[in-house]
């Protein structure tokens, strides 16, 4: 089933879109704004209703990647060439196909605003640039030690740790989160989506006024 673009982006006319890497305050800034601005916040959640709704419908025919039991061990033991073999050839089964279908369903009559990750490629495909703001983390700082210390990461830094050789598959994740990132940054620059990259100078209180002038908000609470 193809659906065209302008109809995507006509259904997702009232969703405010906040994508880029990890660690560069997605989810605070998602709060922020629903916060102030009565927005409907929508997370990327793995224990939230709509990510285990997903889990539910899953289907080994559709979703091979999300139904397949991982062995923790033998996944993370993989080199950084394998990881990325194996993303080239997968199937893109993950939840954003399920997650963009609820965002149009809950912002017919109320604007969203999401921290929900999706390629920005795609998001150049169902989104007006006016709705996407690109907030990029310094590469730096994206490592498995500064994501675990996020509550809801924790259990991802812990698996890692709870394994044999755990500072290699460590070393492993952190070159893999390089990697990515490097990828946003080209793709952003790419597609000359607005963007924020967050330093050690950034403040929630300065990164909230961009934003809202970007997306038009100032004047509206």
């Amino acid at each position: 089933m193809f659906i065209a673009e302008n109809i995507l982006k006509h259904s997702l006319k009232n969703v405010f879109f906040l994508a880029g890497t990890a660690l560069a305050g997605k989810t605070t800034m998602t709060k922020a704004l629903s916060e102030k601005y009565g927005l409907i916040p929508y997370y990327e959640d793995w224990n939230g209703e709509s990510f285990l709704e997903f889990k539910s419908i899953c289907d080994e025919k559709y979703q091979p990647q999300s139904t397949k039991q991982k062995n923790y061990e033998e996944h993370f033991s993989k080199t950084v060439e394998e990881f990325l073999a194996e993303k080239a050839e997968s199937k893109r089964d993950y939840w954003i196909e399920f997650a963009i279908i609820d965002l149009i369903k809950i912002s017919q009559n109320k604007k969203v605003v999401t921290d929900l990750y999706i390629p920005i490629k795609l998001l150049a495909e169902i989104s007006d640039y006016s709705r996407v703001a690109c907030m990029l983390a310094s590469p730096e700082l994206v490592t498995c030690e500064n994501y675990g210390k996020r509550e809801s990461h924790k259990a991802f830094l812990e698996c890692l740790l709870s394994l044999k050789n755990p500072e290699k598959k460590i070393a492993v994740q952190d070159e893999l989160f390089r990697i990515e990132v490097e990828k946003i940054y080209s793709d952003v620059r790419e597609r000359n989506f607005f963007n924020i990259i967050r330093t050690d100078e950034s403040t929630i209180e300065n990164t909230l006024e961009i934003l809202e002038n970007h997306f038009r908000l100032t004047g509206e609470h």
